[in-house]
């Protein structure tokens, strides 16, 4: 805090500032000012918190210097001192939100007494202002998310509910003329929140309006909110193609000067009205999705084509089976590395390999029967650490809540081995796939990319296999060798094994023996 202490005779201020031991009540700074011309010269640069003032100056009085104080609005805490006890003063002292009046020669102990009382009245006021400025941000924060809320039920709607749209425009300043969308997609959203913020993502959105605020508003009217994953501004304005990509990336620089956000952007080019917001938005992600999340290279020739997160499928298990954590980041860190080396890897690349892994985590949950909602990876990450820190952790914890059977998490080699221990059942592909938690798709196409040949012919390989071994080396009739083998009708398997063999069971059984 500061005082001012202004008095016409210097040895009065050096006795006021002698007295009090400023420092116990919180005040660091002590200015002077012998008449009231000086003194108002230092309220309006250094906005002292409280003011000693004498009535009876050169130049300018006191009740001069506090009616000025009153009709500029300075909040400043007032002690008067006066070697006259008169009405004018007193009265003067009270408009200028004065707290005491003394008469000099006064005791050491009143002015204590008075300085003390100022001090806790301006603690008092500070509060209060702190306290109003904090209700008026809750209630602009709560009805910014209220707008929020409303405007993501309309855009959800199908079709889009346009007046709902345009009500919402209207509260927030915009008119029903075509507007520029332009979308931002955080890439270090999580950890600017975490580590500048403490987490608090309410206080960063703030933040993230304020910058824009001070970008746009001389442009036209506007609208800043959350989406999903994004941020979003709606522009009012007649600007040409130079002009919408200026603004664009100096929203983007804007945000990461200030905040250290960095945005992946894209923009709908033509301007939209509230009914097409849906379509804009559209427009805008498609150039997020194909944007590549290690930003603008200059690199030509035909895009690489997608990598499988899958084909580690087996190893993650097994890590998993062993609750293998060291393991587990070996293997997302490779898979990483091996990202990085392409040097561009478009948004919706990354987005395939979040959409592979949540499936993975899928059939784990279903075999674990776990109870807890599952877990799925975001697939609006554009940030390739955040990705790895995220898959990692995520597959650490599925360690981590895992019961004993964590060991009985299936592998399509463990499909391989059921079929064989289970050739007298009914075995279809839909079966294997509900057993083993796969969908049917995903389990024909990995197994013909492990072992080159489908489930179905690799169920009826192995059963004639099985059949010939039994024919050559039993005398079992062909009826139950048949049923051994998951057959009901004798006359379809042996359709069946002459097909495969070029006999039938009858005649392979005696050219065999």
């Amino acid at each position: 805090m500061k005082v001012l202490i202004v008095d016409d005779e210097e040895h009065v201020r050096e006795g006021v500032e002698l007295a009090i031991d400023w420092e116990a009540y919180g005040i660091r700074s002590i200015l002077m000012a012998e008449d009231g011309v000086s003194a108002m010269e230092l309220v309006r640069r250094e906005d002292p918190d409280l003011i000693i003032c004498d009535m009876s100056m050169p130049r300018m009085d006191g009740p001069r210097f506090l009616e000025l104080l009153r009709e500029e609005g300075w909040n400043a805490k007032v002690i008067v001192l006066s070697g006259y006890q008169e009405f004018r003063y007193a009265r003067a002292t009270l408009l200028a939100s004065g707290v005491d009046y003394l008469l000099k020669p006064f005791k050491i102990d009143d002015l204590d007494r008075v300085v003390a009382k100022a001090v806790e009245s301006i603690k008092e006021s500070r509060h209060l202002r702190t306290e109003d400025i904090h209700k008026n941000y809750r209630l602009k924060e709560a009805d910014s998310l209220f707008n929020e809320q409303k405007m993501a039920a309309y855009l959800q709607a199908d079709p889009i509910h346009e007046e709902g749209v345009l009500q919402l425009l209207h509260d927030v300043g915009l008119t029903e003329s075509p507007f520029f969308t332009l979308v931002y997609l955080p890439i270090n959203g999580n950890h600017v929140i975490e580590r500048y913020y403490l987490g608090d993502e309410s206080l960063f959105l703030f933040s993230v309006k304020n910058v824009l605020r001070d970008i746009v508003q001389h442009v036209g009217p506007y609208y800043g909110f959350s989406y999903d994953s994004f941020f979003v501004v709606l522009l009012q304005a007649e600007l040409d193609e130079a002009e919408l990509e200026f603004y664009r990336k100096r929203i983007a620089d804007a945000w990461e000067q200030a905040l250290r956000l960095r945005t992946i952007s894209g923009v709908s080019r033509q301007p939209g009205t509230a009914g097409q917001l849906q379509t804009s938005l559209k427009t805008a992600k498609s150039e997020i999705l194909h944007a590549n999340i290690f930003g603008p290279t200059e690199k030509a020739g035909e895009p690489k084509p997608f990598l499988s997160f899958m084909d580690h499928e087996m190893l993650l298990l097994e890590a998993i089976r062993n609750r293998d954590k060291v393991r587990i980041r070996q293997l997302v860190r490779q898979f990483a590395e091996t990202l990085r080396s392409k040097e561009v890897v478009p948004v919706k690349e990354l987005q395939h390999y979040s959409v592979e892994a949540n499936l993975l985590f899928m059939r784990i949950h279903h075999q674990l029967r776990e109870q807890a909602p599952l877990e799925a990876m975001p697939l609006w990450l554009s940030d390739l650490q955040e990705w790895e820190r995220t898959l990692i952790s995520m597959f650490q914890s599925i360690i981590d809540n895992a019961n004993e059977d964590a060991s009985t998490i299936h592998t399509i080699s463990a499909v391989k081995h059921y079929i064989a221990d289970h050739l007298n059942e009914d075995i279809t592909l839909s079966s294997l796939a509900e057993r083993f938690h796969f969908s049917p798709q995903y389990l024909s196409k990995r197994f013909k990319e492990m072992y080159n040949v489908t489930v179905i012919n690799y169920l009826t390989q192995s059963r004639m296999e099985k059949a010939a071994a039994l024919l050559r080396h039993t005398e079992l009739p062909v009826q139950d060798i048949a049923r051994t083998v998951g057959y009901e009708d004798d006359n379809y398997f042996g359709k069946v094994f002459r097909k495969h063999y070029g006999a039938s069971p009858t005649q392979f059984r005696k050219e065999r023996k």
